[in-house]
């Protein structure tokens, strides 16, 4: 039912100040309904004036609700807060998911700053519930910041306290499948979204709260229970009952019709068809009353005939339609022995005992409404008849509800609502009970039930049934305790009086502005800053919580001594940078090549500023770059290293079995590129689907804000949603350095110069205890501090830094390689067997450029290269000394029958000839000095530009 609009301008000089507060509810033809009853205004100053600063005028139509602006403690002073500190800091209210978007971006609310889940109360359809809903809402959403909506049960219908045009809307009652709904989804939000684009009739309601429920429900509350769909219902606070009634000026009438004594047996049933008739509908008086249909106006029906859409009123108003009760068929005792006096009972689905107590107390009433089986009226139609029976003075039986918005405004008048005596509950009488849906039974005998429930309805308090799902979102598992939502307690510990509700009816009657929009809304809020202290009893300790940055979290030791260190390590690094590129024509230096020591550095300083940045505040852009800069500088210090020494213990093996081998330099380059492309593919992905973020972390404290919240201090850190990505990362560089291990453990023999297995085996030690630290701090991470974790993993990867320097740069830097061979202009030649050691030294003739012969005899090829070097007799020969170069020709080993022997190489005249590695003798494997094979390493000047070159 929507309010015409002529009405309030219409009955807005109505004389009866009653009756102007019913001129709306009488329109609530049947539930659900819709009621606008708006301030008009042309301009924002007319608002501003009429209803306040926050309020706005809408389409230059109806002021807008003020509390949309801010909510109710922002626009309301309490009496016990500083108004000049309230104002600069107001309790602005949360933003929800049905606020429209503009809301937040005009500062008309604020999301929740602990990211509390979104909860939904459901409405009923009548005053008393909605005031309790507002006070929740106010004490969750402003106080405690969490978001709430309201379930009318209509997908049309608002009831919201904070809803923009102040909708105040009649939705459906006893929404129990909102209670599954919830329990299904959990966050209602996707309920609502889903009905986004259905229909009404398809709409599914959710909620995780129904405030307010009235007895006659315990067996499906129970079945509920036993579903796990609720909670034990617990008490609202507030007492309330069904009762008989009757307007103080009928019991002035007949004192006698105050108890069922005077009510009951055949010898009253005359007296109660005589004095309560049935009421008529405005169609029905025209039609059956009048003598002319109301063509002429009369004091029944001044406005005539009725319109469309009123054709089915009880009461219209003075001066339209005053109402009229009569005596029908059902009255007449004379022609009728079982005659009845009419009384007007609840619709079908609300709890009434009306049948079962006039059948068993014999009291000769009976309801005629429209509702099948029970014959019922709606909630809009008892109102009019009420409200006829006072224009008229008519005398009316009804069954109603305390506390409620019609009881509450005729105390104090003639027709104030007097409870007719009915025999005294008890136990037995409550069990048997006729239930809601048997009531209205088309069979009469299971409408009636049992005798035994035939008392009458004892006051009792007033339920609030709580459904699994509001634990469920209030305590998630999944979300840290500090930030687990108050809403749970605060609804449970919740409760309101009668009285408490009947004081706000009270202020609601009073202010006589907007009685369907602003004014409800104004007696909840201003009773809510009235007992604002109350109210925040509900809350559980440690709430209200905020949340601040800790700042101090930084402000201690081990983030400087990360600081220092990685500052140290990116120093360390760019000088490791400068001292290899002035040593690089060094020996040592070019034969652990230079362009793959310069790859390693960078991987090293890649690392160090990975470490530099873990040390510092995160953001998104950090947190990405820690995991590039890391994982690809490990990539990059490990790879280059294990490419070489590959491609060196490949030459070895392949001279060992007489075969040439030719590696061009582009390809180890390639190989490095390679495997660096295959981890860059994985943060790719990485990056694309799970990036690290800067996420945080909260603590709760016992520090409280000047206004009275806990303090919760939030650290940020970097963290991937899911952790697969870390454990992936530390993964592949216990590969890396399990390749490492294997190769350095295969070129463990080969010539000093090349042989880096000590220092392989050294680098990787340190790495393997660096690479567990990393993984420890995975494991633990979530019994560490996030700053100080973050910090000890930069200075695992400054000290990982260090370590590598001084193991693998600093001896190379520091090694004293005695005398360079371009002061020698002889060229030897050392020629080694298990069994004697000599020496060759030649010039080779026609040429002034030297060649360095290095052969090495062996039964076993290559059995113990670098033994040489400890032979007695050769301590002061430098078999190391060759021509100054560097590998950047491609290298061959050539296994060759045409051979030549060294005298003849010796004495050739060739230029940049290159010797290929031989077994001396003639081609049969024959060799001079007897059967034993030998292996002839040979050095040449790698100024040579052939395609052969040696330099290995």
């Amino acid at each position: 039912c929507t309010l015409p609009s002529y009405t309030v301008s219409h009955f807005i000089t109505m004389s009866v100040p009653l009756l102007q507060w019913l001129l709306t509810l009488l329109f609530l033809l049947d539930s659900p309904c819709a009621v606008e009853s708006l301030i008009e205004c042309y301009s924002i100053f007319d608002c501003q004036v009429k209803v306040g600063p926050r309020s706005e005028c809408i389409n230059q139509k109806y002021c807008s609700n003020p509390y949309h602006n801010g909510g109710c403690l922002a626009n309301h002073y309490h009496p016990n807060y500083d108004k000049e500190q309230q104002h600069q800091n107001p309790r602005i209210r949360t933003c929800t998911s049905e606020d429209p978007p503009e809301s937040r971006k005009r500062g008309l609310c604020r999301p929740s700053s602990m990211g509390y889940a979104e909860i939904r109360l459901a409405s009923q359809n009548w005053e008393s519930v909605f005031f309790s809903v507002w006070i929740l809402q106010i004490l969750l959403g402003e106080v405690l910041q969490v978001p709430v909506t309201v379930e009318t049960g209509v997908s049309d219908l608002n009831v919201d306290f904070y809803d923009q045009h102040g909708s105040f809307d009649y939705g459906r009652s006893n929404l129990w499948d909102s209670l599954k709904n919830a329990q299904q989804v959990k966050d209602c939000r996707k309920m609502m979204k889903r009905n986004n684009d259905q229909d009404d009739d398809e709409y599914q309601p959710c909620a995780h709260v129904i405030p307010e429920v009235w007895t006659g429900y315990e067996s499906f509350l129970k079945q509920m229970r036993e579903d796990l769909v609720i909670e034990q219902p617990a008490s609202l606070g507030a007492l309330a009952g069904n009762s008989w009634w009757t307007p103080l000026y009928t019991i002035h009438h007949d004192q006698s019709l105050a108890t069922f004594v005077g009510l009951q047996g055949e010898h009253n049933r005359r007296k109660l068809a005589e004095t309560f008739l049935r009421p008529t509908t405005w169609q029905e008086y025209c039609q059956e009353v009048s003598d002319d249909d109301c063509d002429t106006p009369d004091d029944v029906a001044p406005g005539g005939a009725p319109e469309a859409g009123e054709e089915g009123l009880y009461f219209a108003g003075v001066d339209r339609y005053t109402g009229y009760f009569r005596n029908t068929t059902d009255n007449d005792c004379d022609n009728n022995p079982n005659c009845t006096g009419h009384i007007v009972d609840f619709p079908c689905g609300w709890t009434s005992f009306v049948e079962q107590q006039a059948f068993y107390n014999k009291i000769a009433v009976k309801s005629d409404g429209r509702e099948p089986g029970c014959g019922g009226y709606t909630y809009g139609e008892m109102t009019q008849i009420w409200a006829a029976a006072n224009a008229t003075k008519s005398h009316v039986l009804m069954l109603w509800w305390e506390p409620e918005a019609l009881y509450q405004q005729y105390i104090g008048t003639d027709a104030e609502f007097q409870r007719i005596a009915l025999p005294n509950p008890t136990q037995k009488c409550s069990e048997n009970r006729v239930n809601y849906v048997d009531r209205c039974s088309p069979d009469q005998a299971v409408r009636v039930g049992q005798p035994e429930g035939a008392c009458a309805d004892y006051p009792h308090a007033l339920m609030k049934v709580i459904g699994t799902s509001l634990y469920d979102v209030s305590h998630d598992p999944q979300i840290a305790e500090s930030l687990h939502s108050p809403a749970y307690e605060t609804i449970k510990n919740f409760r309101i009086t009668s009285n408490q509700l009947g004081q706000i009816f009270e202020y609601w009657f009073q202010i006589g502005d907007d009685k369907w929009n602003l004014d409800p809304r104004r007696a909840v809020c201003r009773w809510v800053v009235e007992n604002l202290e109350e109210l925040e009893s509900f809350i559980p300790q440690t709430h209200p919580r905020v949340v601040e940055d800790d700042n101090e979290a930084r402000e201690v030791p081990i983030i400087y001594i990360a600081l220092s260190l990685a500052i140290f390590a990116m120093i360390a690094t760019v000088t490791s940078l400068f001292v290899t590129y002035v040593q690089r024509e060094k020996r040592i230096i070019r034969y652990a090549q230079v362009e793959f020591l310069f790859l390693l550095l960078f991987g090293l300083l890649m690392v160090s500023i990975g470490a530099l940045l873990s040390s510092l505040p995160p953001t998104n852009p950090i947190c990405v770059s820690i995991a590039w800069l890391i994982n690809l500088g490990y990539t990059l210090q490990l790879v280059p290293l294990i490419v070489k020494v590959a491609a060196v213990n490949r030459l070895m093996v392949a001279a060992q079995n007489m075969k040439r081998v030719e590696l061009s330099l582009y390809s180890l380059y390639g190989a490095v590129i390679g495997i660096a492309l295959i981890l860059i593919a994985m943060l790719t992905v990485w990056t694309a689907t799970n990036p690290p973020q800067k996420s945080y972390d909260l603590s709760l404290t016992d520090s409280l804000t000047e206004n009275g919240e806990t303090i919760v201090l939030r650290t940020h850190y970097c963290e991937s949603e899911k952790k697969i990505w870390e454990y992936l990362a530390v993964t592949w560089q216990v590969l890396l350095l399990i390749a490492c291990c294997i190769l350095a453990f295969q070129t463990r023999k080969i010539r000093l110069e090349l042989n880096e297995a000590r220092t392989l085996a050294m680098l990787v030690y340190s790495q393997f205890i660096f690479v567990v630290l990393r993984a420890l701090t995975l494991v633990l991470e979530s019994s560490i501090e996030q700053t100080a974790l973050a910090a000890s993993r930069s200075i695992i990867y400054s000290c990982d830094v260090a370590a590598t320097l001084s193991i693998y740069f600093v001896p190379k830097f520091f090694r004293n390689e005695g005398q360079d061979c371009n002061e020698n202009p002889f060229i030897s030649t050392h020629h080694q067997t298990s069994s004697h050691v000599h020496r060759q030294s030649i010039i080779k003739k026609g040429s002034a450029e030297k060649k360095s012969v290095h052969i090495w005899k062996s039964s076993n090829r290559l059995e113990s290269i670098d033994e040489s070097e400890n032979e007695e007799d050769d301590e002061n020969f430098d078999t190391s000394c060759t021509a100054s170069s560097s590998l950047i020709r491609p290298v061959s080993f050539a296994e060759d029958t045409n051979f030549r022997t060294h005298a003849e190489w010796e004495n050739s005249d060739e230029e940049g000839e290159s010797l290929p590695v031989v077994a001396e003798g003639d081609a049969e494997g024959g060799t001079e000095g007897g059967d034993d094979e030998h292996m002839e390493i040979v050095f040449v000047d790698a100024d040579d530009k052939s395609d052969h070159v040696v330099d290995t």
